[in-house]
C-alpha cells in the first residue's frame, strides 16, 4: 500500500531577485510503500536536499504535492495545527546532529521537550523506551551533546524524530559525517527501526553504496531532475543512465576504475538539458 506519494515537485530560486533562476528541483515524482525505503541520490547541487526539505515542509514547493496516507501536507496551511499534523506524519534527521540538537539541553531535556509539544499524554517512562530503541541506555539521560560521540548524537537525533511516532522518516546525509564503522552501526539501527516499527524511510545521500544498504528503491538526481529510478538491486547491478554509471564508477571499491570516471562524465555531458 502506498504511504508517501510525491507528485511533480518543483522549486526554483532567484526568479524574484533579478538573478538568473536556479532550478533546484523539477517535476520530481515517486512513491514509498508503508514500511518501505527509498534512496534519493546525487552529487552536491543535484537538488536532493531541496527535495528532502520540501517533503518535511521546511521549503515550500513551487509546484507539486506531498501526500501521506491520503492527506496532502502542503495544503494543510501554515498554522500551528498544520505544523503539528505535518510533524506527526513525517520527521527529518539532519546530517550534523551537533547543530540540530540544542546544546543547552540534556538528552532527557531534548526528548522531553518534543514529547511535551507533540505527545503530552506520553507516559513517564517513554524517554527511557526511546533511548533503548536507538541503542542507548538511560545512563545518557543527563548527557549534553558535547559529551557524546558523533554516533551517539545521531542516535539521540533519531530518538527525537521517533518520539513523535511519524509514519515517514527522512534522513538527509545522516551518516556521511560519521566514521565507516559507526556508519554501519547506524545503518543497522535504521534497518531494525524500519522492520520493528513499520516506518517508511527516505534516505538522502551522495553515496550509492550506503543507500544500497538500507533501501528498496533508488531515485537518482542531477541538476534538479530525476534521471533514473529503479529497484535498488537492479539499479546497482544494471544502471541505465550514464550519470548513474558515473556515480557507481566514482566510488572506490572492488573493481574501481578511475579512468572510467572521465569517460562517463563525457558521455553524460551529451545528455545535458535532456535528463
Amino acid at each position: 500500500m502506498t504511504l508517501l506519494q510525491v507528485q511533480g515537485l518543483g522549486k526554483t530560486y532567484g526568479e524574484r531577485r533579478g538573478a538568473a533562476p536556479t532550478v533546484a528541483a523539477r517535476d520530481i515524482s515517486f512513491t514509498v510503500e508503508a514500511g518501505g525505503s527509498l534512496g534519493v541520490v546525487g552529487e552536491s547541487g543535484s537538488g536532493k536536499t531541496t527535495v528532502a526539505r520540501m517533503l518535511v515542509g521546511l521549503t515550500s514547493p513551487d509546484t507539486g504535492s506531498v501526500t501521506i496516507d491520503g492527506v496532502e501536507l502542503h495544503r494543510a496551511g501554515r498554522g500551528r495545527a498544520a505544523r503539528l499534523q505535518r510533524a506527526r506524519a513525517i520527521q527529518m534527521v539532519f546530517q550534523d546532529p551537533y547543530t540540530s540538537l540544542d546544546r543547552r539541553l540534556t538528552v532527557e531535556g531534548c526528548l522531553r521537550d518534543v514529547l511535551r509539544r507533540h505527545r503530552p499524554s506520553a507516559s513517564a517512562n517513554e524517554i527511557g523506551k526511546l533511548l533503548d530503541q536507538v541503542g542507548l541506555g538511560q545512563r545518557f539521560l543527563t548527557s549534553r551533546p558535547h559529551e557524546l560521540s558523533g554516533g551517539q548524537r545521531q542516535r539521540v537525533a533519531i530518538a527525537r524524530a521517533l518520539a513523535v511516532h511519524p509514519k515517514v522518516l527522512v534522513l538527509d546525509e545522516a551518516v556521511s559525517a560519521l566514521d565507516v564503522s559507526v556508519q554501519a552501526k547506524i545503518l543497522a539501527l535504521l534497518k531494525e527501526i524500519r522492520e520493528s516499527l513499520g516506518i517508511a524511510l527516505v534516505f538522502v545521500s551522495h553515496d550509492l553504496a550506503v543507500v544500497g544498504e538500507v533501501t528498496d528503491r533508488i531515485v537518482v538526481m542531477y541538476r534538479g531532475a530525476d534521471v533514473e529510478q529503479d529497484d535498488t538491486d537492479a539499479l546497482l547491478r544494471r544502471p541505465q543512465h550514464p550519470y548513474t554509471q558515473m556515480l557507481l564508477s566514482s566510488a572506490p571499491g572492488p573493481g574501481w576504475q578511475p579512468e572510467r570516471v572521465g569517460e562517463l562524465r563525457a558521455a553524460f555531458a551529451l545528455t545535458e538539458g535532456r535528463p
